[in-house]
């Protein structure tokens, strides 16, 4: 086999790879979802919304682990786990910025500040 078709067939190879992870990762809100998608170049940067609740759990340093259903603009949900720095305040609004599993960050936000068919998802 030459040295041009060993090269396209690993390209398709991977490329596959990186697809067929996005079906993996689509529903999931594990660790190994959030690294596949953070280096998964097909996976698009984006923001979802969440209302907070009380967390999971709470470490010996404070830091407070969250698991919950997050809503995009367009009112379309995924499950995201992400932690605190300490615990949240309960029932206020969180713009998170993500890529599929993977959370970059997040941040308080008014609720008017919610896109309308993500908030009629988190009020719930």
């Amino acid at each position: 086999m030459s040295i041009v078709k060993k090269l396209i067939s690993t390209i398709i190879l991977v490329v596959l790879v990186l697809f067929g992870s996005t079906f993996y990762t689509k529903n999931s809100n594990s660790e190994l979802a959030g690294i596949m998608d953070q280096l998964n170049p097909l996976v698009s940067e984006g923001a979802v919304y969440v209302k907070t609740t009380t967390p999971e759990s709470v470490n010996e340093y404070g830091t407070a682990a969250y698991n919950q259903v997050a809503a995009d603009e367009n009112g379309k949900t995924r499950p995201v786990a992400f932690n605190g720095l300490s615990e949240l305040k309960v029932d206020h609004y969180l713009k998170l910025t993500n890529k599929g599993a993977h959370i970059e960050n997040y941040e308080e936000v008014a609720k008017d500040q919610v896109p309308a068919k993500a908030l009629q998802i988190i009020d719930k």
